[in-house]
């Protein structure tokens, strides 16, 4: 083996009267280059014994210099050891001298270790101003996207592309691409600036960079940009795979868009690209979130047709479908016979489904019994099983149990994260207790949780619950910070409350911004446009935007047509609104309650009180539901109309139907029996109410209106019902109220008493059982006294 000359010489030095450090860096440098020529490296200790006590910090970077300089190193090895022992991790100047010599499988372990370390980026300016070699140039772009740093790696790529002279990796770019497809508060432009500078540094870009840029389309919701890059994909000569289509297709499907999603697996056939099982899960997906069962059904018949077994993902979105169509028995029976068959074993998603469904239709016992049955099977539970029941038990209004899980979770070595965090602040929101609130958000700064998009839209709502609109509109237009990224959900939970403002300007500007934004709406943002322009009376606009969900490939809800029929039976259209009945049926919709009793309340409002009895009549042979509503409805319009016995025949049957009377039930019977003259019924039935206990001690009154109000808020997910008001100031409300009803009362004015409660009701505030018996024991007093007086 040939003897590595000596880079220095240490006698000749001492003649020469070189500096002692010279010769010292010079002999380091031989002993690192030496021992890189070993079989086998040895330790540092051992290799550098003799010159460690007399080495510096300010040498270690001119050895490193030195030996990387040498001809005969044969591996870096010896250099990143030397470098290990004796230099801290975050000193630059002893990593400088390695950067040009280090392969990329030595460079990137060595910069992802760096760069934490290095706040003040001077090896990143370092890069900007001296031209890195291709190793340096793939493992600092490499490093940079892995610790989630894409605006350094991006800021990196354009200025190779502008300086020439380094051309990366196809692999490193697209590791670019991938970091900022990843992260939240970057736009789509970012990631077509970096999509541009690969193609300026002559990369060709293979389907692994278009898919991460159709990825990113459908992911900021810009759908039509995502299509788009299918053309510029077939103009480098690729054809779109089964991921690009995938991808596209979940989008697509995610905001409702079958049409479109159906048109792209046409397309994805007709090219010869074979479906896969995400293919067809995407699909399954889709079908069962709009509860449309069977044919979701019918996929997992084709799929395996195809020859693609069913997975637990499958059977699982099965599940989950039927849970959100109401049939949770038929979620009980699916899992109990994969569970049977040996098909696949109901897993921790499984069970969260269901037990989130259990919640969601008030059956917490059977939950709880879900929860017990994985303990006792071996099912771990995850934190999203923890924060389904967090969930639950707030909306059950049981905050103090939900915050108690938080205790909980932390036993079980889980941390709770943002979506528990947003599920509390929401609550304590609700609950009108803010202070609580921002106690948690605090708790979630100090652990790191970065508040998200949904933080951001839970505060929105509240601001606009509170009016304080201003504030709502510097959020939203705030730089994207902290993880608040608007949604179209932000933008329709502000044109929501406009709306109910009656102020459509601002609404309309937001709608016409969210737009510009390229944030494609999806059927329930549409739903709050819709609604909006239908209170402001604007319905031919409504109908336009209802044409450009059509057109858009978007599928119209219940929610949708209920909108639109609600608005024909304010105008008194009622043809027009029984036609949109009609089209809601043929389009496989199958109308609800709200459906019913919106048309309903519309004959009745219209004086078509026969026709109103014979839908009450179809609906309910047909075996369709109908709710308290309903029977108020019809109750009011023939007491109205003098029919008190049909009335009466009503209330009867509402109870045989096991639905309970409300304030407005009694209110409407016990004022009809007086105002018939048949006090003494009403008196006997107030005593009967009173005895029985089913006057309870405090209710409120469904607005008659609520039909209209249940489309409005219930059913809308974008925009939260503005149900909530503050428990102290709702109590006061109350108590004065009701202290002016007795009052009115005692000094015999019935008639204005009346007209205090039915103004109390329409705010929606509850009425405790003693007031409104006071008030139609007034009612009933005056009747006789009339009767005697005309007598």
């Amino acid at each position: 083996m040939d003897t590595p000359p000596s880079t220095s010489s240490a006698a000749a030095a001492s003649r020469r009267g070189t500096d002692p450090d010279s010769a010292l860096v010079s002999a380091v440098a031989d002993a690192l280059v030496s021992s890189s020529r070993l079989p086998t490296l040895p330790p540092m200790g051992a290799v550098l014994g003799p010159y460690l006590p007399r080495l510096t910090a300010s040498h270690h970077p001119r050895v490193l210099a030195l030996a990387a300089a040498n001809p005969w190193l044969a591996s870096p090895h010896a250099l990143i050891a030397y470098r290990r022992l004796v230099s801290p991790p975050s000193c630059l100047a002893s990593l400088l001298p390695l950067l040009p010599v280090l392969p990329y499988r030595n460079l990137f372990p060595l910069l992802l270790n760096f760069v934490p370390l290095d706040p003040l980026r001077r090896l990143h300016r370092h890069l900007l101003m001296s031209p890195p070699t291709t190793a340096l140039a793939d493992a600092a772009l490499s490093a940079y996207a892995r610790l989630r740093l894409p605006h350094l790696a991006a800021q990196l790529l354009h200025s190779f592309r502008r300086r020439g002279g380094v051309r990366p990796s196809l692999q490193a770019a697209n590791a670019v691409l991938s970091a900022l497809a990843r992260c939240p508060t970057t736009s789509t432009q970012a990631s077509l600036d970096a999509f541009r500078s690969l193609i300026g540094l002559r990369l060709f870009p293979n389907h692994y960079t278009f898919n991460l840029l159709v990825h990113t389309h459908c992911s900021k919701g810009t759908l039509a940009d995502a299509l788009s890059t299918l053309s510029t994909m077939q103009g480098f000569g690729l054809s779109p795979d089964a991921v690009t289509y995938n991808t596209l297709l979940n989008a697509h499907c995610r905001k409702g868009m079958l049409g479109e999603a159906r048109a792209l697996l046409a397309r994805m056939k007709k090219e010869g690209i074979t479906p896969t099982r995400p293919t067809y899960n995407t699909l399954v997906s889709a079908y069962a979130r709009l509860g449309w069962i069977k044919p979701a059904t019918k996929v997992v018949e084709a799929m395996t047709a195809f020859g693609l077994e069913p997975d637990q993902w499958t059977y699982n979105v099965l599940a989950a479908g039927l849970c959100q169509a109401g049939k949770l028995d038929e979620a009980f029976r699916l899992k109990d016979k994969i569970e049977r068959l040996g098909i696949v074993s109901p897993d921790v998603v499984t069970y969260n489904t269901l037990v989130d469904a259990c919640f969601k239709g008030q059956r917490s016992s059977d939950a709880h019994i879900l929860l017990e049955e994985m303990r006792d099977k071996g099912v771990k539970a995850s934190l999203v099983t923890h924060n389904i029941v967090v969930k639950g038990l707030c909306r059950e209004g049981q905050l103090e149990e939900a915050l108690g899980r938080l205790k909980m979770m932390a036993e079980e070595g889980l941390a709770p994260d943002v979506i528990t965090y947003n599920t509390l602040v929401d609550a304590c929101c609700k609950a009108g207790n803010v202070a609580k609130a921002y106690v948690l958000m605090d708790e979630m700064m100090r652990k790191g949780l970065k508040m998200d998009t949904f933080t951001l839209n839970t505060l929105l709502y509240n601001l606009c619950k509170e009016k304080r609109y201003e504030e709502a509109e510097e959020l939203l237009h705030s730089p994207p910070q902290r993880g608040f990224v608007p949604d179209e959900v932000s933008y329709g939970t502000m044109m929501a409350a406009y709306f109910k403002e009656y102020n459509p300007e601002p609404a309309l500007r937001l709608w016409d911004e969210m737009v510009e934004r390229k944030l494609t709406p999806t059927i329930f943002t549409y739903n709050t446009l819709i609604k909006g322009l239908c209170r402001m009376g604007r319905l031919k606009e409504a109908i336009d935007k209802l044409n450009e969900v059509m057109e858009k490939g978007l599928v119209p809800d219940e929610t949708t047509y209920n909108i639109i029929i609600h608005a024909y039976c304010k105008e008194g259209d009622l043809e027009n609104a029984f036609q949109f009945h009609n089209k809601m049926v043929e389009n496989s919709f199958k109308p609800d309650v709200v459906t019913c009793n919106t048309l309903m309340n519309g004959l009745c409002l219209h004086g078509k009180l026969d026709k109103a009895l014979k839908l009450f009549k179809s609906w309910v042979e047909k075996g369709k539901k109908v709710d308290v509503v309903t029977y108020n409805t019809l109750i009011q319009t023939l007491c109205k109309a003098g029919d008190v016995d049909m009335a009466l025949h009503f209330f009867a049957d509402m109870e045989v139907r096991g639905l309970q009377p409300d304030a407005f039930t009694y209110n409407v019977v016990v004022s009809a029996l007086s105002e018939a003259e048949r006090s003494e019924e009403a008196q006997n039935m107030l005593h009967k109410l009173t005895e029985s206990g089913k006057l309870s001690e405090s209710f409120s009154y469904p607005l008659m209106k609520s039909s209209v109000e249940e489309v409005e808020t219930g059913k809308d997910p974008d925009v939260k019902p503005d149900t909530e008001t503050g428990g102290n100031a709702q109590g006061d409300d109350q108590e004065n109220y009701r202290k002016r009803v007795n009052e009115l009362c005692i000094g015999g004015q019935v008639k204005e008493a009346k007209a205090v409660l039915d103004e109390m009701m329409q705010k929606g505030l509850s009425v405790d059982s003693s007031t409104y018996i006071t008030l139609m024991e007034g009612l009933i007093k005056r009747q006789k006294r009339q009767t005697h007086a005309a007598g």
